[in-house]
């Protein structure tokens, strides 16, 4: 029953490793807490009750970008779904309130200080709420890595509803302290509670301890050029972002600095450029949460030791979505434990300005101070290092972990100091590794676009649905065409189009590079296009 409709609604054919146990408790009218790894599937797992059921359902959110996704997402798959937040003007606002009270939206995500307004109060106080889903339920604990206050609010706003929803609460970072806070904290009612996947094998861990700053600049830029595809780095401060981003484009890499401190139309248009594989690479700090919703990100390099890690396998855990191999690098110095011995010392004030006693005090500088201690015993692992996280977050998984898991530096063996080979030498390794496929094979991500093409989603909508650019979408039929598919191209390209881009490479004489060839054609004529044109050429 429920893979049906799973099928129907998110083309899965099954469940991803702890899913549908998931699903079957909230749909049983259970409260849940469920803890899974960032890219581990979390969202469907409310989502799709919610769509099952006949109410409302409430999604809590602290993340406007990864709102808009989410949204976005389902309103592509026809399900309707809304969201409230600051970046809406008050007539937006009240136009989606009515939709919402009229029984026109199926979900709504919100923001937590959103509970705080008396209109919304009044309007969902008055709605029959199926579910109330709490995502990055993390922040409702003084113990977790992101605290925030708002999240307090969302216990009392759960006694102003007319009948108490089922109240589900997810995380990618919770420790078993940090779940006990969100069970009281969230006042759950004998919850189920899931730990679930948090071992990605996809995921590559790699460490390179105690560089100097230069060291670790240059490193970072070897590695970015080294790996094909788009990455996020992160760096501490924001000055170190914006220092990093002026590096990587002086030495011809398409990289743009991404932090709290820039405008909010700012970071939009950074996020919506990174998407479509405008940037290669996009410079945040550690302590701004990316509202990034982007599959296909195939490296994440921490230029500085995140301070817990709850934050760093958060921030890693955006590598990688789409389930093809990916790499986390962290590049170390020993400097990184140093600052965040300052910012605690730091918190120690802001603690006692916001009327915390010595003993409460206490007891949160104890715990970041264990959260940092347990990433310097990752920096200086001999042993696996994914198993040490799958052990702090209590995954279930480790009672069968052999204690190689062949996914990290220390189990591969891995020897920094001969990693600096040249790229034909790595692309040479690489070719003798790759396993040969037959001509018309289609495998994984590409795969999972052709399907929803061929079910009559447009590559706009199949973009959305897939957390992906519409670029990487045509790219995706384009290699699907040339393996014999049935893509048709002449629904995005026109006869006077083909002959346009036919022009130009003949003027430009070669099809190495796809920019000369470009330079040639109206600004219109996308790289996409041009792509097709080609694929028919060869074909």
């Amino acid at each position: 029953m429920l893979e049906t409709e799973l099928k129907k609604y998110f083309n899965f054919s099954q469940f991803r490793a702890g899913q549908k146990e998931i699903v079957e408790s909230i749909m049983a009218g259970r409260d849940v807490v469920a803890l899974m790894p960032t890219g581990g599937g979390k969202s469907l797992c409310f989502q799709l009750p919610a769509i099952l059921s006949g109410g409302i359902s409430i999604v809590i959110s602290p993340l406007i970008a990864l709102m808009q996704d989410q949204v976005d997402g389902l309103v592509a798959r026809g399900i309707s779904a809304t969201f409230i937040n600051s970046s809406l003007s008050f007539d937006e606002i009240d136009q989606r309130l009515f939709e919402i009270k009229n029984g026109k939206t199926k979900i709504v995500y919100v923001a937590p200080e959103r509970f705080a307004n008396r209109q919304f109060q009044k309007l969902f106080a008055e709605l029959e709420v199926f579910l109330l889903a709490v995502d990055e339920a993390h922040c409702v604990s003084q113990w977790g890595h992101d605290f925030r206050p708002d999240y307090l609010n969302v216990k009392e706003y759960i006694g102003l509803l007319a009948k108490r929803p089922i109240v589900a609460a997810f995380t990618a970072t919770a420790t078993p302290e940090v779940k006990d806070d969100i069970i009281e904290r969230l006042a759950l009612q004998s919850p189920d509670v899931f730990v679930r996947g948090f071992d990605r094998p996809n995921l590559k861990f790699f460490v390179r301890a105690n560089l100097k700053k230069k060291e670790r600049a240059s490193e970072a830029l070897r590695i970015a050029k080294s790996i094909k595809g788009s990455g996020i780095i992160y760096a501490i401060t924001r000055k170190e972002t914006e220092e990093l981003a002026k590096f990587f484009k002086a030495q011809g890499i398409s990289a743009t600095a991404y932090h709290a401190g820039m405008a909010g139309d700012k970071r939009e248009k950074i996020q919506n450029d990174f998407m479509e594989n405008k940037f290669k690479v996009i410079v945040a700090t550690i302590a701004f949460g990316m509202g990034v919703d982007k599959a296909d990100i195939r490296f994440v390099i921490h230029v500085g030791m995140p301070g817990s890690p709850e934050g760093y396998y958060q921030e890693a855990g955006r590598a990688g979505r789409d389930g093809e191999q990916a790499f986390c690098i962290l590049l170390h110095s020993k400097s990184d434990a140093s600052l965040h011995n300052f910012f605690i010392l730091t918190s120690k004030g802001e603690m006692k300005a916001q009327g915390k006693t010595w003993e409460d005090s206490q007891k949160v500088l104890s715990v970041k101070y264990a959260k940092l201690n347990k990433m310097k015993e990752y920096v200086g692992l001999e042993t696996c290092r994914r198993l040490l996280l799958l052990e702090y977050f209590g995954d279930p998984a480790v009672k069968n972990h052999s204690g190689n898991c062949g996914g990290c530096d220390v189990c591969l063996n891995y020897k920094w100091d001969k990693s600096n080979v040249s790229e034909s030498d790595r692309e040479r390794r690489s070719a003798k590794q790759k396993v040969p496929r037959a001509p018309g094979e289609i495998f994984g991500t590409v795969l999972e676009t052709v399907e929803l093409y061929k079910q009559k989603y447009a590559p706009e909508a199949i973009a959305k649905i897939r957390s992906l650019g519409v670029s990487t979408i045509f790219n995706h039929l384009v290699q699907w065409y040339e393996a014999g598919g049935d893509f048709q191209i002449a629904d995005f390209l026109s006869p006077e189009e083909e002959l346009q881009i036919s022009q130009a490479i003949e003027k430009v004489g070669s099809l190495e590079k796809l920019s000369p060839i470009k330079k040639e054609l109206p600004a219109e004529i996308s790289y996409e296009q041009i792509r097709m044109a080609i694929a028919k050429r060869r074909k």
